[in-house]
């Protein structure tokens, strides 16, 4: 495998001499955050954390079949603990770091692609969550192939992933041992729906199940439900399940949905090798980790709003837990999305209620992305 990733550097250093469209886009983005939980004060340097991050990603097509891809992150305080700051919205231990995120190879035979190397997932247990300043990438072989009707069938395996501290060149990668295995089906082909199921083979540790269908029952109206198992190597098996209704017309949309995990066994089922998050339909917007808690009972309902030039959002979620008093928490987001000379621009305020206090308080975030194209 490592002589594997040497090769597709050597390969994407050397592209030019190849044939074929190539492009080079990527972004520039600086988040700031603050708040006054515990004893911190709002918009001290003790309760605030920033960052500036670049990303350069490189596209080279050297064939109708295959085509290169890399791309590079770095990030940087830009002094700025110093004076604002305190913390750091990734963990890169107050060092400036740049680090090969992306570095692989996609071959395109037929109705079967092939991604073979460094690379963004998309899968509900292994993904690649973007809300963070810097994206959390994997090592990985991922197989799709279309040969069914409205079928997409998934296979991958994925031998690192990321997520802790990123470090220079590697970005942090950690090694898993004999891997992840993935295999999952997602289908159309029943009607007004999106049916996917999902099989994580975990090298050591647990497998897992998730499944997950949404159905379009209505003009506006949708609703979906998602079920996920733990196959314990040891101790007891467990469980999670949601429920989710939602409505959108012109530039207004709703939902409303429901959660109860199980309160036998480890019943988590947050993103492996990422940031935290979850695929749940009830997942907090801020404080992950208390949805996918055993014995979590989480209701979420949020709703967004198009005004043109400004959108406006909503999201309130509220977990309780008969087994564990500290894994209840209530949340209420409230967000605000411009664009300013091509920059997207979005604020939060956020507001936590939860009897751990470091998590108790309000929170203030500021995020500026600014993308761009050579």
């Amino acid at each position: 495998m490592k002589f594997t990733k040497l090769s597709l550097v050597a390969m994407l250093a050397v592209s030019a001499a190849f044939a074929g469209e190539s492009s080079i886009s990527g972004d520039a983005k600086v988040f700031y955050g603050t708040d006054d939980v515990g004893e911190h004060d709002m918009f001290n340097k003790s309760g605030a954390y920033g960052n500036a991050a670049l990303s350069l990603d490189y596209t080279k097509k050297v064939s109708d079949n295959i085509t290169l891809n890399a791309g590079i992150t770095g990030i940087s305080t830009l002094g700025l603990e110093s004076t604002l700051v305190g913390a750091t919205w990734a963990e890169h231990a107050l060092e400036d770091r740049v680090w090969i995120d992306i570095a692989n190879v996609t071959a395109t035979f037929g109705k079967t692609t092939a991604v073979i190397g460094r690379q963004k997932l998309d899968t509900p247990l292994a993904f690649t969550e973007t809300w963070n300043i810097v994206e959390n990438t994997f090592d990985a072989f991922t197989f799709v192939n279309t040969d069914l009707p409205e079928t997409t069938l998934v296979g991958s395996l994925v031998t690192r992933a990321n997520g802790g501290e990123f470090t220079n060149f590697q970005g942090g990668m950690g090694d898993l041992g004999d891997g992840i295995y993935t295999a999952g089906i997602v289908t159309k082909l029943i009607p007004s729906a999106t049916t996917q199921v999902w099989y994580y083979d975990f090298a050591n540790n647990d497998d897992k199940i998730w499944a997950q269908a949404d159905f379009d029952v209505a003009k506006g109206i949708t609703i979906g439900a998602q079920y996920g198992s733990v196959m314990a190597n040891e101790g007891e098996d467990s469980t999670f399940m949601a429920v989710k209704a939602g409505y959108e017309a012109d530039k207004l949309s709703a939902y409303a949905a429901f959660s109860q995990a199980d309160a036998d066994g480890a019943s988590n089922f947050a993103n492996y090798g990422g940031f935290g998050g979850s695929p749940a339909y009830t997942e907090a917007w801020w404080n992950f980790g208390f949805v996918t808690s055993p014995d979590a009972t989480t209701m979420a309902v949020g709703a967004a709003y198009d005004m043109g030039k400004v959108s406006l959002g909503a999201q309130f979620t509220t977990v309780t837990n008969d087994s564990n008093a500290a894994g209840e928490m209530d949340e209420l987001t409230l967000t605000a999305d411009t664009s300013v000379a091509g920059a997207d621009v979005s604020l939060a305020l956020i507001n936590t209620a939860s009897d751990d206090k470091g998590l108790d308080g309000n929170t203030v975030q500021v995020y500026l992305t600014l993308p761009f194209s050579l």
